[in-house]
């Protein structure tokens, strides 16, 4: 997996929660970072295990990048029903197999918060 996609990705999925990567490492298969919010002091480390091909992962990055241009997100709901996301993604030209698997993998996705050396809650993003 090239590691700029990876970072690419993880900046375009922290939009939807307003926060950016302040810093990052990758060991192995996992990406260990820092996230912060625009505007705030607060600051979130954070564990991301790549399970994605390259294809799905540059897919749900383009969704994320949507999904925050069009502003349909509200904390971590999507603000519009999955059919009517499809459909959004389907006059973009996206093909409505392809919208889905992308919609699938980003509401499947949990990146793991760390607090105190612990995985605790998650960034996740549902309808």
């Amino acid at each position: 997996m090239e590691r700029l996609l990876l970072i690419k990705f993880l900046e375009s999925f922290f939009k939807l929660f307003k926060a950016r990567i302040e810093d990052y490492k990758i060991i192995g298969e996992k990406i260990f970072g820092i996230v912060g919010w625009i505007d705030d002091d607060e600051r979130q480390d954070f564990v991301f295990k790549e399970n994605f091909s390259e294809t799905e992962l540059s897919n749900v990055k383009l969704l994320c990048d949507f999904i925050s241009e069009n502003k349909i997100i509200e904390g971590d709901r999507i603000i519009v029903s999955e059919s009517e996301l499809i459909q959004k993604l389907k006059n973009e030209k996206w093909g409505e197999v392809e919208a889905k698997m992308a919609i699938d993998s980003l509401c499947n996705l949990d990146i793991k918060m760390i607090d105190e050396g612990e995985e605790a809650d998650s960034f996740f993003v549902h309808f």
